[in-house]
């Protein structure tokens, strides 16, 4: 996870106290450094998760009540795009995630 995420002087700046029973709707996807990356060479040291947008989600006083995938248009990949993935192994991104957050 980015520093600026784990730093406790930061929270505070990324999320602002709320009202218990509050409502967040945080779209987002896994951030990887995938770009002419295969799979297997990938670090997962150097990535931002869904995993960890939870953690700092609960950490900060919010209880995650919905997740939800939603799938992006087809047309964002072209046909030679997969191909040269597929052809390196590299993994795409085709969908984001919607957490639906309660603050407590």
């Amino acid at each position: 996870m980015c520093a600026c995420c784990l730093n406790a002087n930061a929270r505070p700046l990324i999320w602002p106290p709320s009202r218990p029973g509050a409502i967040l709707a945080f779209l987002n996807a896994d951030w990887r450094d995938f770009e002419s990356t295969p799979a297997k060479k990938e670090s997962p040291d150097h990535a931002i998760t869904l995993f960890d947008f939870h953690t700092l989600l609960s950490e900060t006083g919010w209880q995650l009540t919905h997740r939800i995938e939603c799938p992006l248009s087809s047309e964002r990949l072209s046909g030679t795009l997969v191909q040269r993935m597929q052809d390196k192994r590299i993994l795409g991104t085709v969908s984001r995630t919607l957490l639906i957050a309660k603050h407590i």
